[in-house]
């Protein structure tokens, strides 16, 4: 069954002029087509990539039950965090986290976690 409808639109892809035989038809081609699909999955993975984060780090820090500490070990830190103790070994390697040892102990304050982390 055909439709005897000849509308004149304009591509929301490409912006050429082309006429569409039904009223809901939105690209001229079906390479238009494929590349507004291709950048609506992309944008729906990066929202939820950002959903995901965002809600991440929240979640470590209001579950935990050491909120009210200031002085971290390495296990605590990693706990608070949300990240593995090699982790931790790592951003010490790198600079990022600075670490004060008491004798043969490893610390971390957190006013050095939230410098690091930006929280």
């Amino acid at each position: 069954m055909s439709s005897n409808i000849y509308l004149k639109k304009t591509c929301i892809e490409c912006g050429n002029q082309f006429i569409a035989r039904t009223t809901v038809t939105l690209c001229c081609s079906g390479r238009c087509r494929k590349r507004i699909w291709k950048r609506k999955q992309r944008e729906k993975k990066i929202k939820k990539a950002i959903e995901v984060e965002e809600k991440t780090i929240p979640q470590h820090i209001k579950n935990s039950d050491l909120k009210g500490r200031e002085i971290f070990s390495i296990l605590q830190a990693s706990k608070f965090i949300g990240v593995s103790k090699s982790t931790i070994y790592r951003l010490f390697d790198d600079g990022k986290l600075k670490k004060v040892k008491i004798r043969s102990r490893i610390f971390i304050t957190r006013n050095n976690i939230e410098k690091a982390f930006k929280i």
